[in-house]
């Protein structure tokens, strides 16, 4: 994980803890510095679940640990499956997922599963601009009338 991801993280940590409506639109978990999955290409996500152990970013769910391989069913149904691809969280009830080959983050739309999308980036590029930047935007529809991204807006990051 990079600093500038680390330290927005902790930012958006503090501003979690201290705002009282908070749990309605984001949680960000505890770490968990005991966690490992064996590849390279995880290397990102798993500093990421060291750090925070899943959360809720509005519309962006990221799955904990605990619950990763509970959530891996829906990809079966991709070019590739569970061979290719890891479900990682949902955006807006659909799945978000890293490519094992290559480490990239990709967000299926229903009803393109047979198609490969457009890539969000590795997954420190993911968390900075789509999920606490201003590129949540592209992921979220009327995005600026979210309470979450009202909330990064606030913290000047989006």
């Amino acid at each position: 994980m990079n600093e500038k991801l680390r330290s927005v993280i902790k930012r958006v940590k503090v501003k979690l803890a201290v705002e009282p409506d908070s749990i309605i639109f984001g949680e960000l978990n505890e770490g968990n510095p005991e966690i490992q999955l064996d590849s390279d290409y995880y290397k990102q996500y798993m500093e990421f679940l060291k750090e925070v152990n899943g959360g809720r970013c509005g519309a962006v769910d990221l799955w904990s640990f605990d619950e990763l391989y509970m959530h891996q069913s829906r990809v079966t149904d991709y070019l590739g499956g569970t061979d290719r691809w890891l479900e990682v969280g949902q955006v807006l009830y659909e799945p978000l997922v890293i490519e094992k080959s290559s480490g990239q983050v990709y967000y299926f739309y229903q009803g393109y599963s047979d198609r490969l999308g457009q890539t969000l980036g590795d997954y420190d590029y993911f968390l900075l601009n789509y999920v606490f930047g201003r590129k949540y935007e592209e992921l979220v529809p009327d995005a600026h009338l979210e309470e979450w991204y009202q909330f990064i807006k606030g913290l000047g990051l989006a």
